[in-house]
């Protein structure tokens, strides 16, 4: 479990569904993660990739480097935003018919105290509002 943000759903929408929507990074700020002005994969989704998250406020561009993938299951990255290393963690597992979402996002120990305990609550908040609008697409998607 993450040592900064870590959260998870429940959802009805199958499995290939979700992961479909975890692996689309240019889409992700207009299906669940709207904190992202854009976002960029360079290239097949697999270890050494390398992206980009640009966010709104504050208006800060990041790279990343894909560190796992577990085709159908989870895909990881690490990058850089300001002086911190994040590393996150993006998971589907099949329930049955169903599928649970997680999201799990490390801050590296030694620089990342500080901001943990003031950023916290603010990145909680986006956590959450991204994995409901993250089972909002993926209804709506499996519906259709």
């Amino acid at each position: 479990m993450g040592n900064f943000a870590y959260g998870t759903r429940h959802t009805p929408a199958g499995n290939e569904v979700v992961w479909d929507l975890l692996v689309d990074v240019e889409h992700w700020p207009e299906t669940f993660t709207p904190h992202l002005k854009a976002a960029h994969l360079d290239g097949r989704l697999e270890i050494g990739t390398v992206g980009w998250v640009e966010t709104r406020f504050p208006p800060l561009r990041s790279s990343f480097v894909v560190t796992s993938v577990e085709d159908g299951k989870r895909w990881a990255w690490r990058g850089k935003l300001l002086w911190l290393t994040i590393d996150f963690d993006h998971r589907c597992e099949p329930a049955g018919s169903n599928c649970i979402i997680t999201l799990d996002v490390n801050l590296d120990r030694l620089l990342g105290g500080p901001c943990r305990v003031l950023a916290r609550p603010v990145y909680r908040r986006q956590m959450e509002r991204a994995l409901d609008l993250l089972v909002q697409t993926a209804e709506a998607r499996a519906r259709t």
